[in-house]
């Protein structure tokens, strides 16, 4: 009896020892799997950096055609690195989005054989400019509604929002994403609107519980979008944003390979403070291994009515006078792997293509971390040293040597 019981004991024990190796050799599996994607969004799949000048990239969409090759030869001169806005290349009657954005990759692919060419795809906002749109349209389930059981449009528009918390939505948004990227002509997706799904104000309309599933919705999306991707694909969330009520930025530092920020010294993101916490995230984030894109203005945007009733000329003429404190703030932060925009909008002829002097300045490589006091800091390059007051801006100065 007391053999028979110890042959069952010990049966048991094997029976738990093999699910337990079992169950290891499935959590390592998993984490060779989560390192291998960590490496490839670090390495591989990046854009080739220099720190010869200024390093760039392009972000907009040209709203009413294709690029002519004059547009792509001046991009694929000066960057390797191009990000494809909603709408672009929308010819009346013509292709939608997705095969606009596919057109233009090839060409500035065959022009430069570094170029990294990202896919723009909302997580919240359905554009009719997409052909998938028609395909969402069709399914008012996955429409999001507010607590009273109405459609969530986007304030002043007819535009409506993608139910995160519902599966199918999800399954079919990553489906999205998954025909327009995983292609050799395309490198990535980027991926807008998280700071919306996450805002505070939601709750009014959505509630706590919902509020709460949209959350964990968004979160699913990021990690279905990974499993569904190839390993050498980029991907870009909007992003880092401080202002006097809220900072966000680093949430996906584990999960995502870059990030923007989006309004820096602008919007409502504009205060001393503001911009400090900007800086101080983009740092976070550079040093974790992660392109930073870091958008700047040239004190309007395409909504100012005003200024951009002026003529080009006066437009231009702008511009040139206020980029050397955004640029000094960039380089502050800047590490391996970030990069600049300076324009005052998301199409192609809101500054887009406008070229500065010190953009063909020699940069070279960072001399050491900034040095910071107060709302003051100080960094030096190999041909360039910076002085950035983020109080006094007008006392931020570039030395070019």
């Amino acid at each position: 009896m007391q053999k028979k019981l110890r042959s069952q004991v010990k049966l048991k024990n094997n029976k738990l020892h093999t699910i337990i190796i079992r169950r290891l050799k499935i959590v390592f599996l998993l984490l060779i799997i989560q390192a291998e994607v960590s490496y490839a969004q670090t390495n591989k799949a990046y854009p080739k950096f220099s720190w010869d000048k200024v390093p760039l990239v392009f972000h907009f969409r040209k709203h009413d055609t294709l690029l002519s090759l004059k547009e792509a030869k001046f991009i694929s001169e000066r960057s390797n690195f191009m990000v494809f806005e909603k709408a672009h290349g929308q010819l009346p009657g013509g292709a939608f989005t997705e095969q606009a954005i596919l057109n233009d990759a090839k060409v500035l692919k065959k022009l430069n054989s570094d170029m990294k060419v990202i896919f723009y795809w909302n997580t919240l906002l359905d554009y009719p400019f997409y052909e998938a749109s028609s395909v969402f349209n069709d399914h008012p389930e996955w429409w999001l509604k507010k607590s009273d059981g109405t459609i969530d449009f986007k304030r002043n528009s007819t535009l409506k929002k993608y139910d995160l918390s519902n599966k199918k939505l999800r399954k079919w948004w990553v489906k999205v994403v998954k025909k327009a990227v995983n292609n050799p002509h395309i490198d990535g997706v980027f991926m807008d609107a998280f700071n919306q799904v996450k805002a505070p104000f939601n709750l009014k309309n959505w509630g706590q519980e919902k509020f709460d599933a949209m959350n964990r919705g968004l979160d699913a999306l990021v990690n279905e979008t990974n499993a569904a991707l190839d390993a050498d694909k980029i991907t870009i969330w909007n992003g880092i944003r401080s202002t006097r009520h809220r900072v966000v930025g680093n949430d996906y530092l584990e999960s995502m390979g870059a990030v923007m920020i989006e309004h820096f010294g602008h919007f409502h993101s504009a205060s001393p403070q503001s911009m400090l916490s900007d800086l101080e995230l983009m740092d976070e984030a550079a040093k974790a291994g992660k392109i930073v894109v870091f958008k700047a203005w040239p004190g309007f945007t395409w909504l100012d009515k005003e200024q951009m009733a002026l003529p080009l000329e006066d437009k231009q003429q702008i511009a040139k006078q206020h980029i050397e404190f955004p640029l000094a703030a960039f380089l502050i932060a800047a590490q391996e792997h970030s990069y600049f925009i300076y324009n005052w909008g998301y199409r192609m002829d809101f500054g887009s293509l406008e070229w500065y002097p010190e953009l063909d300045k020699p940069l070279g490589k960072p001399l050491g971390d900034y040095e910071k006091n107060g709302f003051i800091f100080t960094r030096k390059y190999e041909h360039a040293s910076i002085y950035l007051d983020l109080k006094e801006t007008k006392n931020t100065k570039i030395t070019w040597h």
